[in-house]
């Protein structure tokens, strides 16, 4: 899965955010509002020195992946007959399985 990092400068004025006894803060509603973070959204959290930093996180979404893997394959079957894509789902759920319990 590819993921995209949005860097942003510094736009506005620090707002106060609390840590909860689980070690959860709130977003702002303007910040989540202005950078469309919803529930559900992806943040890559790291820090740096004594610093947090949050960076919106933008998956491509599986249906893309799932072209670009077809188009991978019709490029490696040029004149033969490739599996029917309800093959190659299979053979994807079945690595995939594989994978979890391993």
């Amino acid at each position: 899965m590819k993921v995209i990092l949005e860097s942003r400068q510094l736009e506005s004025e620090p707002d106060i955010a609390v840590v909860g006894t689980k070690g959860q803060i709130v977003i702002p509603l303007q910040l989540r509002r202005r950078l469309k973070i919803t529930p559900k959204s992806r943040l890559a959290v790291y820090s740096r020195g004594d610093k947090l930093v949050m960076t919106k996180l933008r998956l491509q979404p599986l249906g893309e992946e799932l072209k670009e893997l077809f188009k991978e394959i019709d490029e490696a079957y040029k004149g033969r007959r490739r599996p029917s894509r309800k093959a190659i789902l299979k053979e994807i759920q079945a690595y995939r399985q594989e994978k979890r319990a391993g």
